[in-house]
């Protein structure tokens, strides 16, 4: 009888974490493969095509595999797989060309994840661990959120380069955000008027920090600003997610 019993929500978030792209799938084939770029050598049992029968989680390039086949290098302290076998496999990039070829992180029963596919046909989640993704991304906020040093929702009302001379090559190109604030969660900070410090540089350094728009209400999540700098303003933002939706303060709530 196959398994059909959900997997831990701490294995399968585990296993998201890991493994860039999962799907359910069909073996087709075993040792062989239409990848030149696999050599003959390499094409042994572990080296299994896999018909692709729906995308569990992908990025945007690879959300629409269902139908093909991929070549699946198994791991190596896996099970073996025959023609026929299904299963919910777990997976990083290993050749990109005219096919996809990826190297397996994880497996787990079909069975095990037939809840979450059932859940996102109901919903309108995109993809069926597109949840999953959600709540590790609220997790991963509380985290970095507790090591913020203020957080506070807050509208910008003015923005200010601040033609600071640096020709380091990584030079971040400060600019001033004022902001309103009105709640403070955490920090010392008072509700009204404030300003932090962003990078506006497009450097891949800073590319990810998010650059305030005028009159954007958002959470916040400062930093404080350290040496000369803080002349300037007391905290800055540095990280892709120090500027959030106002609703994501409820999930720091429910979090602590």
């Amino acid at each position: 009888m196959p398994n059909t019993a959900p997997v831990k929500k701490e294995e399968l978030a585990d296993l998201v974490r890991r493994a860039p792209l999962s799907f359910v799938g069909s073996v087709t084939r075993v040792g062989g493969t239409s990848l030149a770029a696999v050599p003959v050598e390499a094409r042994d049992e572990r080296t299994v095509v896999v018909r692709v029968d729906e995308v569990l989680h992908a990025p945007e390039a690879f959300r629409q595999l269902a139908g093909s086949e991929v070549t699946v290098q198994l791991a190596a302290d896996a099970a073996p797989m025959a023609v026929g076998d299904a299963a919910a496999f777990f997976t990083q990039g290993l050749v990109y060309g005219d096919a996809l070829g990826v190297s397996e992180v994880g497996r787990l029963p079909v069975g095990a994840v037939l809840r979450h596919i059932s859940m996102a046909a109901a919903t309108a989640d995109e993809l069926p661990f597109t949840s999953v993704q959600r709540a590790i991304h609220d997790e991963d906020l509380v985290a970095h959120a507790a090591e913020a040093d203020a957080v506070v929702v807050g509208t910008v009302v003015g923005l200010e380069d601040l033609g600071l001379t640096d020709f380091s090559e990584h030079a971040p190109h400060w600019w001033r955000a004022s902001i309103e604030v009105s709640i403070v969660e955490r920090g010392a900070i008072e509700p009204g008027p404030s300003a932090f410090l962003y990078p506006s540089s497009t450097d891949i350094r800073w590319r990810q920090v998010p650059n305030p728009n005028a009159g954007q209400e958002s959470l916040w999540l400062l930093h404080r600003t350290a040496g000369d700098l803080a002349e300037r303003a007391a905290f800055r933002i540095l990280h892709r997610d120090d500027c959030q939706p106002v609703q994501k303060l409820a999930v720091l709530r429910e979090g602590r």
